[in-house]
């Protein structure tokens, strides 16, 4: 029975090294780089707060869909966009970010939504902030919170 264990064990082990669609492929977002993480602090009482960071895709294209914090308890990814002569927030379910391009999270552009804060954001403070990719990646960055005034 042990033999037989063994057996059926080595014979799914070469065939998923061999047949692409069952071997492991790589993480399209494990080549993907976080850069310059920093947020500004808030006010007592706002119940949200905003995250701005750089994303360089790696040798394959990605997307972050998501991210969590201890700070928050939830993390979403948004976009400031003209409606006419009002601008708005849209909520972004997905973020592609391209193979060996640049997607910039900035002031009235893209930017990480930290909702439901659980304290206000102090200036010098610093909390972790994982992102998450449609691949099933993950990326864990420090977050440097800003005086309110900087930039």
């Amino acid at each position: 029975m042990k033999r037989r264990a063994l057996l059926a064990c080595a014979l799914l082990w070469a065939a998923s090294a061999t047949n692409p669609a069952v071997a492991a492929t790589p993480l399209a977002s494990k080549g993907v780089t976080v850069e310059g993480a920093w947020s500004r602090a808030t006010p007592p009482g706002t119940p949200v707060g905003v995250v701005y960071l750089v994303l360089t895709g790696g040798p394959r294209a990605a997307a972050l869909v998501g991210g969590s914090t201890p700070v928050a308890a939830r993390v979403e990814a948004h976009e400031s966009v003209m409606d006419g002569s009002m601008m708005s927030m849209q909520r972004r379910e997905s973020v592609p970010v391209p193979a060996r391009g640049k997607v910039v999270f900035a002031p009235t552009g893209l930017h990480l939504m930290l909702l439901e804060l659980k304290a206000p954001l102090v200036a010098g403070q610093k909390f972790p902030l994982t992102l998450r990719f449609a691949d099933g990646g993950h990326r864990t960055v420090t977050v440097e919170v800003r005086a309110l005034s900087g930039g």
